[in-house]
């Protein structure tokens, strides 16, 4: 796992604006902190995947919306993820936020990449794990992949029971915070990715992202 101020700059919103030894440090020692709190988690898990309706073979979940079905394309396996890094970082933010607000934006923003960065790990393995290439994770709330399909996710992997993540029924938010489910796909042709995933943004329409990447 590697938290890299290049990336931590950009969920901070940062253009360019002055960038001092001082806040170079504060940095520092938020990403050093982040790093001592945190406890990844994750649980995955493969499936065949059924192309009408597109669904997960022995599983009783679908998945809905023209841009995951695009982003499966070419695929007849897929990996579902949920991965977390647990509570200890977001209560030392709330924490923090009273006594040094500064100290918990960048705390909370170091906590963002370490949760990319540990997705990234992951699928970095499972990639190494098959002779073909992987998709980039798609999450939901991507293009037309609904949010509420994170009731799917938490169900069919046991995320309460196996690592602790739990969600709102009403907002379907995940807690922790920092938790991220995903699909990834199996292409069934192609020569597996010598990259890390860093193209999530490239699957999501939402083009007026703050924190949309750039590469």
């Amino acid at each position: 796992m590697n938290i890299e101020k290049k990336e931590l700059l950009r969920y901070l919103g940062y253009k360019g604006q002055e960038y001092t030894p001082k806040l170079d440090s504060q940095i520092d020692k938020a990403i050093e902190l982040c790093l001592s709190l945190i406890t990844p988690r994750s649980v995955i898990k493969k499936f065949a995947l059924r192309k009408d309706p597109l669904s997960l073979v022995g599983a009783d979940m679908k998945l809905l919306g023209d841009n995951i079905a695009k982003h499966l394309s070419g695929c007849e396996e897929i990996y579902i993820m949920g991965a977390t890094v647990g509570f200890e970082v977001e209560k030392r933010v709330s924490h923090l936020m009273s006594s040094d607000p500064l100290a918990a934006v960048l705390l909370d923003s170091a906590s963002i990449c370490a949760i990319e960065s540990y997705c990234d790990d992951l699928c970095e393995e499972l990639q190494a794990a098959n002779a073909t290439a992987l998709t980039s994770r798609f999450s939901c709330g991507y293009g037309d992949f609904p949010l509420y399909q994170q009731k799917d996710f938490v169900r069919v992997l046991e995320l309460p029971k196996r690592i602790g993540v739990f969600m709102n029924e009403e907002s379907f938010m995940l807690s922790p915070q920092k938790t991220v489910t995903a699909v990834v796909g199996i292409k069934k042709y192609g020569k597996p990715n010598k990259t890390r995933c860093m193209m999530k943004c490239v699957g999501c329409e939402n083009k007026e992202c703050v924190y949309r990447s750039e590469s």
